[in-house]
């Protein structure tokens, strides 16, 4: 009996994912954090970064690419700008566009310098500069093809000021800088018409408001703070509409989260979810692509290179599992199974199968219930087989399936 099939038959009537967290393959490079992350295409590209252990600190500007497809790192070309973290970046049209930061190994060289990566020929190209100060820790994000880049750490101090990238021409124009406390180290991200920026590191310590920023009228609103805790050093993704903030610390080189918490702008309210499921952490990274969240590396003091995907879904499937059921009848079969999948409420049919086994492991049939919910099963001879539920890879259920002609 071959080891996934034994996997399979140790299942009762649901498989738990750790709050939606699958863990793959770790970083290709040197563990490190304050990376750079960005997608292109169906690929995850993580780089630069920052290591520091009991001797020099190092920097970094090795680029690595993620193909979720074979759960595989490549290193691609080095970045351009050279040894740099706490860089921003942002992707446009399938190009990546990756800025500012910090190139000092021991002094504080904040840079303006601002490249763009062409995946299809593994390139990098110097592009305008960004036209504020020099700084490191900014965050980014796109609405409607331009890129917004602001906040960050400066040579004299914290800054608010925010600035459009026109990736047509290449130029850069200032906008209104975030109200209230200007800051490092935040979150941000575009859900839909809307920029989002939020926690940070501010003059008063770690904060924890949140701010929507409407290009339309160039203007930011105050939304609802995140949780009661201030951080700083936290990282973030959207999917399906809703943004989520995660890790982070309470104070610079503090005490490390791994909580988790979701986003949702029609309502503007935050929900708590279930943590992380890695070890707590501050700087880390995380990019979204095909509807999952790809996290990882970091620091908690040790330098960490692990990656981990993270599906909502999966998560909803398991604080969810008593609604989660597959049925199949007639059972016995004579010829034709009908399969009826029962989910939980907001979750679609999409990338659910039910698969047919025989008893030594070999799989026999599998049904996209998306597709068709019947199939002819009369070429199979009589006696008794499993059939499982998977939601993509991952198996759901198992259940008796027997045919009788």
């Amino acid at each position: 009996m071959n080891y996934f099939f034994s996997l399979l038959l140790t299942l009762t009537s649901t498989c738990t994912f750790a709050g939606g967290w699958v863990q793959k393959s770790d970083f290709g490079g040197t563990a490190r954090h304050r990376t750079t992350a960005v997608t292109i295409g169906n690929k995850v590209y993580f780089g630069l970064g920052h290591f520091n252990g009991a001797g020099p600190n190092v920097l970094f500007s090795d680029w690595w690419e993620y193909d979720p497809a074979t759960n595989a790192w490549t290193q691609k070309a080095d970045y351009l700008g050279g040894p740099c973290y706490h860089a921003t970046g942002f992707t446009i049209n399938n190009m990546a566009y990756v800025g500012t930061g910090r190139i000092g190994v021991n002094s504080n060289i904040l840079v303006q310098d601002f490249f763009k990566y062409d995946v299809t020929i593994n390139t990098w190209t110097q592009i305008t500069s960004f036209p504020g100060s020099a700084r490191r820790g900014a965050i980014s994000f796109v609405i409607d093809g331009l890129g917004y880049v602001g906040t960050g750490e400066t040579p004299s101090s914290r800054t608010s000021s925010f600035y459009r990238f026109d990736p047509s021409n290449e130029t850069w124009i200032q906008v209104a800088s975030l109200p209230g406390n200007s800051r490092t180290s935040s979150v941000g991200f575009s859900i839909g018409a809307y920029g989002y920026i939020g926690t940070g590191d501010a003059s008063i310590g770690s904060i924890n408001d949140f701010w929507q920023y409407d290009p339309t009228i160039d203007t930011w609103i105050q939304k609802p703070s995140i949780g009661a805790v201030g951080r700083l050093e936290s990282t973030g993704f959207v999917l399906n509409g809703k943004g989520y903030i995660l890790t982070g610390a309470d104070f610079s080189s503090g005490n490390n989260f791994k909580d988790m918490w979701e986003y949702d702008p029609i309502n503007e309210t935050w929900t708590e979810l279930d943590e992380f499921d890695g070890t707590a952490r501050r700087y880390m990274s995380c990019v979204t692509l095909n509807g999952v969240a790809y996290c990882g590396l970091g620091t908690n003091g040790t330098n960490f290179k692990d990656f981990w995907l993270y599906d909502r879904t999966l998560d909803l499937l398991e604080e969810n599992a008593q609604d989660v059921n597959l049925t199949i009848f007639p059972n016995p079969v004579i010829d034709i199974a009908h399969f009826s999948l029962q989910l939980p409420e907001g979750i679609s049919e999409n990338d659910f199968q039910a698969a047919v086994f025989s008893l030594s492991g070999q799989e026999l049939a599998r049904i996209q219930l998306t597709e068709t919910k019947s199939v002819d099963l009369s070429s199979l001879p009589s006696g008794n087989y499993i059939c499982a539920l998977f939601y993509k890879e991952h198996p759901l259920q198992t259940h008796s399936l027997i045919l009788a002609k």
